[in-house]
Formats: C-alpha cells, structure tokens, sequence
C-alpha cells in the first residue's frame, strides 16, 4: 500500500509505451478466447489437487503454533477450545517462517475466504473482515505474504537467492490454500475457496486464480492495484545482498518507515482522516524493524514482473474462467481513492462484463480498513449469492444502499465523467480500427 506512490510515477511513463500492446492483447473473437482458454487448462490444470507442490514450500509441521510476537488480544483457538477467538498459526515456506490467523470453523465451513494484504501492511488490516464474516459456513483467513507482517527468514542464508516478488509470492498463496486451507478442511474436494485482495493483494489474487485455476472458485478485487513491478527480468547489481545499494538505500528507507510519513502517507488515500487509527500506524512501522526488513524492501523494487501471465492475460484468462467455467469475480471499489481512481475498476469491468462492481463512496484506498462494514456486507452477500444457496433477487434486496453513511452502488461500468468518457471512446476506437484492419 505505501508503494504506491513510487508505483504511480513509474507507471505513468510504462503507460504512454504499453497502451497499445495492452488493447491488442484484449481484442480476441470468441474462437481464440475458447482456443486460448483451452490451452490455459491444459497448462495450468483444473482438477483440484492437494497432493502435490511443485515450488518451494516445505511440509507444515505436526502443528501449527502460535506465534510468540503476537499482541496479547489475539491468542491460538485449538479446534476444542473457546469459540470466537482468532486463531493464530505458522508455517515453513521457502526457508520463512510465515504468519496467518483465521476465524471460522476450519473443518465445516462451506467457504473459505483468503484475504491478501498491499504493499506495508498484514493480516492486522484484515480483523474486521475476519470478526464479522466467520460462522458456521464461511471462514476467514488472512496471511503474511513473505517479507512484510510477521513473515520472514530466519537467517540472512535463507533468502541469498530468494526474491520478494510477484511470482514468489504466487508461489506462496498457492501453497497456503492448497496446504493449509484445504488440508485443514474435512472435505476439501467440496469447499469453495474465494482469494479477496486490496491493492497489490488484489493483482496477487488475480495472479493466483489465472495461474492455479484448480484451487479457486473466486476472486473480490478490492481496488487491486492493475501495476506492479517494471523490469523484464533482474537487474546483476540491484540487488539486497549488494552492501553498497543497501547503504544508498538506507536514509531514504529510513525517512520512508518514519511515522510522519506514514501518517502523511495513509492521509492522502483514507478519505475519511479519522479511520487512521495510531494502532495502524504502529502495525506499519513494527515489521520494518525486522533485521531483513531494507533487504527485502530493495529486492520488492528491483525484482522482476510477474513472469508467467502479463496483467491483461491475467484478465483474459480471469474473463474467460467466468464465462466458461462459471468462475466468480467481483469488485468493491473505494470511489475516493486518488492511487487506483474508479477508471481502472470500469476499464476491468469492460473486460469482464459478468463480473460484480461496487462502489463505496465516501471510501479511498482501503475500503476494508477504512469502510469494514460496508465492505462486510458487500462480501457477504456475495458469498450468500454465490455458493451459500441464496437467490440472486433477495440477496441485492437485502443489501442496503448506505451503511453509516456509506452508499453502496451497484456499477455497470458505463462512463460517468469525462476521464471515463475518454477513456471508454478511446477503447471503443482502438477495438473498432483493430476489428477493420483484420476483416
């Protein structure tokens, strides 16, 4: 989350030289879409299969175990003990000791909900969602994503050769959902499982269903972040084991994890300044005091892009999982956010026209810290809707349109300003001279 600055300038140079590519890739006839699908399939699988891994996590120990830095409000529930606490657990993936909680009932809930945590911050950003949304039928989760939170190495050896990027961390949420959330249930052949994302946790969900379709049933992008990463491929001299980029590094990081500008930070994508709470602020900065924490700051920038599937193949794939295989997709977007303003949410439902589009208004960045329970209600009624049995008519009838002062819309992705405007006559004429030239 607090990447997105440095993000925003570079992508406004990347933009201007990949709008093009980008419209071209999205025009395809109903043939290639079924051509490329298949393909897709084949590559990457269908069949919902816990039985392997191929990347680098190793198996869970005989137990989880509660993680001794965590805050003296939350504490373990084991499966026999007192219901409604949070259960906080550990796993070994890629030489890290990785962090999660969870509440709900892990072995009969019907639906399990992941939640993916932005750039600087963890599952803290998630408690709302994982108090309100848990029951008999829906669990919620939430994790770590290596190098940020409570996830990190236990020894500089450990990550030598380890990058803090998108494809290890698609690595690392496919090894959690297939190896924690699904060996975790009684009957994980059966279970539906939704990966919820705000920010870069958004792209990642995003990333994970169109690469490991066998593994999700679902995905609700909360102002997913469409950019991450610029360079092809790595860079020999930027890197964290590189002591002269660690210590040109080190008074920007310094300045960077300050509370000040934290605080400054959070104010420019919170709409509503009072939901910055000083609790959030101290959740931010305490990871950054991790030995490894600059090492893994360096590598995030300076590792390459998501090598297996570009953002618009990832929406391609994502469309085409929704209209062949009935897959679920979903936005929940804060109007007010000045970093993924609302025209990336109507350029996304553009291309997924089947997909669900809420807007929050007033909400910015984090609608799932910021607006929980509008969020919450969004969500659930998704779920409901989806897998729980629920008619579609009673569950948009149950939803209300506001919720303490907060208006929740239904979107259909038609342009409503004028930067939509052009934008949507923009597309609409690319996608028309590219239908001419190939008739």
């Amino acid at each position: 989350m607090l990447a997105e600055t440095h993000h925003r300038l570079l992508s406004s140079l990347h933009a201007s030289t990949t709008t093009s590519t980008r419209r071209t890739r999205l025009q395809s006839s109903n043939k290639c879409r079924f051509v490329s699908f298949t393909a897709r399939r084949l590559r990457f699988g269908t069949k919902r299969n816990t039985s392997r891994f191929r990347a680098w996590g190793k198996p869970i120990s005989s137990s989880t175990t509660k993680d001794e830095t965590t805050t003296e409000t939350l504490r373990k529930d084991d499966d026999d003990g007192e219901k409604g606490a949070v259960f906080q657990g550990v796993y070994e993936f890629a030489k890290h000791r990785c962090y999660y909680e969870r509440k709900g009932d892990v072995k009969a809930a019907k639906v399990h909900v992941i939640f993916l945590h932005g750039f600087g911050v963890g599952t803290f950003h998630y408690r709302k969602q994982l108090n309100a949304l848990s029951d008999e039928e829906v669990c919620a989760w939430s994790m770590d994503i290596c190098g940020q939170g409570k996830s990190w190495p236990r020894s500089g050896e450990d990550v030598r050769d380890f990058e803090y990027s998108m494809d290890s961390w698609r690595d690392q949420v496919e090894y959690f959902v297939r190896e924690v959330v699904l060996k975790s249930s009684t009957e994980e052949a059966k279970v539906k499982v939704v990966l919820a994302g705000n920010s870069l946790g958004g792209k990642l969900a995003l990333y994970v269903a169109a690469t490991s379709e066998d593994i999700t049933d679902g995905i609700i992008l909360l102002n997913a972040t469409p950019f991450w990463g610029f360079l092809e491929m790595r860079v020999r001299f930027l890197t964290k084991e590189n002591e002269f980029i660690v210590k040109l590094t080190q008074p920007y990081w310094d300045n960077f994890r300050s509370k000040e500008n934290v605080r400054r930070l959070l104010t420019l994508v919170y709409a509503d300044k009072t939901k910055i709470e000083e609790s959030l602020i101290e959740n931010i900065i305490e990871p950054t005091e991790n030995e490894f924490a600059i090492r893994a700051f360096i590598s995030t920038f300076t590792s390459p892009k998501a090598s297996r599937l570009s953002y618009d193949e990832m929406l391609e794939t994502i469309r085409d999982r929704n209209e062949s295989m009935f897959f679920k997709v979903a936005l929940c977007y804060g109007r007010e956010d000045p970093w993924v303003v609302p025209l990336w949410g109507q350029r996304l439902k553009r291309v997924i026209k089947n997909a669900t589009y809420y807007e929050l208004s007033p909400s910015g960045h984090c609608p799932n810290d910021e607006t929980p329970e509008a969020v919450n209600a969004v969500v659930r009624s998704l779920l409901d809707e989806w897998f729980l049995n629920t008619t579609t008519t009673s569950v948009r009838r149950t939803l209300p349109k506001q919720i303490d002062g907060v208006s929740i819309e239904l979107v259909d992705g038609s342009p409503r300003n004028v930067f939509e405007k052009v934008d949507y006559w923009k597309d609409t004429f690319v996608s028309k001279l590219l239908s001419s030239s190939s008739a």
